[in-house]
């Protein structure tokens, strides 16, 4: 084997299950290469994909007989529940089928070329790792949830519950390594969760810093009371927005925005807003922050000396402002303004300011002519979540597979163009949307057919796909055209079997369904701990190379936990005695499919009888009561 060419034993790797692959890999230093070659494992994400299934299922329709083809035609045009969307279109066009060349092994050759390039996710100017890709497609998948500090109630073991949460990220690698979140108490709470690596074994989840309570509210440590109210009251999401440069949080609550040294864990600034505090932008140095209050759009500079405390150091003065004056605001006519993006064009320099929230349109904003409004986009939904991905959209008039007259070529050229893509998480009609603009200007794609059947509460870009929770606890995970499914995971999982009581013990013959805990729980906010970014620039040396299958999603959800999902039969933090890499046995596709499948039919039915039971203590005793003369 040492003498054996590379191409030679990738050739011979081609062959084997993904099992024998991952074995393969404990062989040697060589083994553990050449086990890990990027296309080795982009032909064998490509083969369990959703792109290749369909493209075996067209080869097989162009190649059957005549006469089971009209059967076929016959069969799906009967009605029915199980028409699908596929057999509609075959059934339209089926008149106007391709029929086999005189090569059918030539033509299945560049049928199958097409839809690798239909289907590849990565970018020309984007280095995937498809290892890790496999991994996140196929393996099972864990959450690690954050130890939350005790709420010290004597009655019960109770913890304190998060408000929000945000991320301190490493400025060389942009990779996360802290996760900082506010306390129902009014106090902040910070955790190391950075990656392993071959010179750092993680942060493992641990407790770096805890303020006293009361810090953000103001009020006293016993008054925890007030302080939950106070914490809980607005319900905003992007309540909290770290500036990782600047070592400095900043934490909405109503109408207060607090500026913290997150090392001292001290409040150095505060400022108030007419209105309570509902959205804020993220925080990088030498940038404005926009802050988005019922009926307002600020910008808030905290380079201004006005918003300091009277120790802010002189320094502070000599600041320069961007956009005219701090202190001009943008008046909205519908309230809500729920998420606000920053930098969404093209260019680093680009000063755009994406407003969305509980009104049908996008506000665009010129940082250098605020307040005046540059534009908008209708959407027709309202918008919870705005993320970006740092790459064209491409249109849908270049599907390879469904479009047979576009060229790879225009592909390849639509996605070597400069742009970048806008996702929005929304809810249209009670149902989700998951909705993809791509700048500049081009026609949006809007997926309010197979997104989600409750509203979507966030959004973000996971590796290659993108990924979004929904109001039913459920995480998608969908290629990057919006539609093509990958796996579904439903955050209620992760609490079952860990010394839970029976589930029988509730329901029907329990006062109420929701005593079950984490019962019904939703994530609210998503935040990817490798951003996708258009830089190519790797990890800091000092750091160590990272290790595989680390890139993971920093989790907070409506019950006010804070977790991390990742993927293999570990614990994501690193709490486990064994440091292997058990994702390697992966599920297959069938497998996941089929556990996913039975995961959403136990969650429907468990809903189902839920609503049974209320219905049955609300008619409990009607019509057996007496009338006493």
């Amino acid at each position: 084997m040492d003498r054996l060419p590379e191409e030679v034993v990738l050739h011979i790797l081609s062959f084997l299950d993904v099992s024998d692959i991952v074995r393969f890999q404990s062989l040697a230093s060589r083994c553990n290469i050449l086990g890990r070659d990027n296309a080795l494992w982009k032909l064998e994400c490509f083969t369990h994909s959703r792109a290749e299934a369909l493209r075996r299922r067209q080869h097989l329709l162009h190649v059957q007989d005549s006469r089971l083809a009209e059967l076929r035609n016959a069969v799906t045009a009967l009605p029915g529940p199980d028409l699908t969307a596929w057999d509609v279109a075959q059934l339209r066009g089926g008149s106007n089928q391709s029929r086999a060349s005189s090569d059918p092994e030539s033509e299945a050759r560049r049928q199958r070329s097409r839809a690798l390039a239909n289907w590849e996710p990565g970018y020309p100017s984007e280095q995937l790792d498809y290892y890790d890709e496999y991994i996140h497609r196929h393996a099972p998948i864990n959450v690690g949830w954050l130890d939350l500090p005790n709420a010290g109630i004597s009655d019960m073991d109770k913890s304190r519950e998060a408000t929000g949460v945000g991320t301190i990220t490493d400025q060389g690698s942009g990779v996360v390594t802290h996760a900082v979140a506010p306390l129902d108490d009014g106090s902040i709470c910070i955790w190391d969760v950075s990656a392993r690596s071959t010179l750092n074994p993680g942060g493992r989840g641990r407790t770096t810093a805890l303020s006293q309570s009361g810090l953000l509210t103001g009020r006293s440590v016993d008054a925890t009371s007030e302080s939950h109210t106070m914490m809980t009251e607005t319900g905003a999401v992007e309540c909290v927005s770290i500036d990782s440069h600047a070592k400095k949080g900043y934490f909405a609550v109503q109408s207060l925005l607090h500026e913290v040294d997150l090392s001292t864990l001290q409040i150095t600034s505060t400022r108030q807003f007419p209105f309570p505090i509902t959205a804020l932008s993220e925080a990088k140095d030498q940038v404005p922050m926009t802050v988005g209050t019922n009926w307002t759009v600020h910008l808030h500079d905290p380079r201004d000396p006005v918003f300091g405390t009277s120790e802010a150091p002189a320094e502070l003065g000599r600041g320069q402002l961007i956009g005219g004056s701090a202190y001009s605001h943008a008046t909205l006519a519908q309230p809500g303004p729920l998420s606000i993006l920053h930098d969404a064009g093209l260019g680093a320099a680009n000063s755009s300011i994406w407003v969305a929230g509980r009104f049908t349109s996008m506000l665009n904003y010129d940082r250098r002519f605020f307040p005046r409004l540059k534009g908008t986009i209708h959407s027709g939904a309202r918008i919870a979540s705005l993320s970006s991905l740092p790459y064209p959209l491409v249109p849908r008039s270049l599907d390879l597979l469904r479009t047979p007259e576009a060229s790879v070529s225009a592909l390849l050229e639509a996605r070597s163009a400069p742009g970048t893509t806008i996702l929005a998480a929304a809810e249209y009609k009670g149902k989700g949307s998951l909705e993809l603009y791509g700048l500049p200007r081009e026609l949006p794609y809007q997926n309010r057919q197979t997104a989600s059947a409750s509203k979507l509460l966030s959004v973000a870009s996971h590796g290659g796909r993108i990924v979004f929770s929904d109001g039913d606890g459920n995480l998608k995970w969908l290629e990057r055209d919006g539609f093509s499914f990958v796996r579904t995971f439903n955050i209620n999982d992760a609490v079952a079997g860990k010394g839970q009581q029976d589930a029988s013990s509730y329901g029907i013959w329990s006062s109420t369904a929701s005593e079950m805990p984490g019962q019904g729980d939703i994530v609210q906010k998503i935040i990817p701990t490798h951003a996708v970014s258009s830089s190519t620039t790797s990890s800091c040396a000092e750091a160590g190379r990272m290790d595989v299958n680390q890139a993971n999603l920093l989790l907070w959800t409506g019950d006010g936990r804070v977790g991390v999902l990742g993927f293999g039969h570990s614990n994501p933090l690193g709490n486990d005695e064994s440091g292997a890499i058990n994702e390697a046995k992966a599920e297959s596709a069938a497998q996941r499919s089929k556990g996913d499948a039975e995961r959403q039919y136990g969650m429907a039915m468990r809903r189902a009888l839920e609503r049974n039971a209320d219905e049955v203590r609300f008619v409990r005793g009607l019509g057996m009561g007496y009338a006493r003369d």
